[in-house]
């Protein structure tokens, strides 16, 4: 269950085309920006009946 995504980077602002997992329900992991190298929280949100998911952004320091 991939998708690609397109996000903003919280430091930035740039966006960015990443690839999501989905497969294995919700999560959390650091990723760094593809531009200016900063740590960004992902977090991914699963719907167990339709399989469908969010992604949310967040810097470190939120």
């Amino acid at each position: 269950m991939y998708r690609t995504e397109t996000i903003s980077c919280p430091y930035c602002g740039e966006l960015q085309d990443t690839d999501i997992d989905g497969s294995g329900g919700d999560q959390s992991y650091w990723q760094d920006c593809q531009v200016c190298c900063a740590p960004i929280l992902f977090e991914l949100t699963v719907s167990p009946f339709t399989g469908e998911f969010a992604v949310y952004v967040k810097r470190d320091d939120d």
